[in-house]
């Protein structure tokens, strides 16, 4: 665990919303997911430290964009240094809350993938039900919307998304899910 990881989790356990960084088996099991035979618009809600930022950058060919949107304002810093020399890459301090606005102005109305380990589970349900309207709004018929959870709360928003995949991380701490959802149609 990075040091940077460690102090922002104390500074905000909740907005974090995990205790240890991803652990390279969860990063791989996400990354593999996004099918970069062709550029992509890829998404990252709350890439913290960029664990998974970085295994999704290795696979993206060079048309592909990731946007990173962070609300943690140190996380944000630590990813525009890390990838600064990447032309890819996208860093926003920016909330999830304004995915539509974050993707109209990079001139883009829908993306091919939004990868997220927000912490759902503790995250108000006004305030979630916002978030997973703007992802569901920020996707097409063959978009995909990939995130890791604890529990399987999201699979209860039908309405919104229809399960496309599901995979357990047990080599991971805490050991956990990896959902692809579709739009519902």
């Amino acid at each position: 665990m990075s040091l940077l990881f460690f102090k922002r989790v104390l500074a905000n356990p909740l907005r974090v919303g995990y205790v240890v960084p991803s652990s390279p088996f969860l990063t791989r099991q996400t990354a593999k997911r996004i099918d970069f035979s062709k550029p992509r618009v890829v998404v990252e809600l709350g890439p913290g430290e960029g664990c998974h930022t970085r295994q999704i950058v290795k696979r993206m060919t060079a048309g592909s964009q990731l946007i990173l949107l962070e609300l943690d304002e140190e996380f944000a810093r630590h990813l525009k240094k890390s990838f600064a020399h990447d032309p890819r890459v996208t860093v926003l301090h920016s909330d999830a809350l304004h995915l539509p606005e974050t993707l109209q102005n990079l001139g883009h109305t829908h993306c091919d993938y939004i990868v997220s380990g927000l912490p759902f589970l503790v995250i108000d349900e006004p305030v979630r039900n916002k978030i997973l309207q703007n992802i569901a709004g920020a996707m097409r018929e063959d978009s995909r919307f990939i995130t890791y959870q604890v529990s399987d709360q999201l699979c209860g928003h039908k309405h919104l998304f229809e399960l496309a995949g599901r995979e357990y991380c047990r080599l991971n701490l805490p050991p956990i899910n990896v959902f692809e959802f579709k739009k519902a149609a």
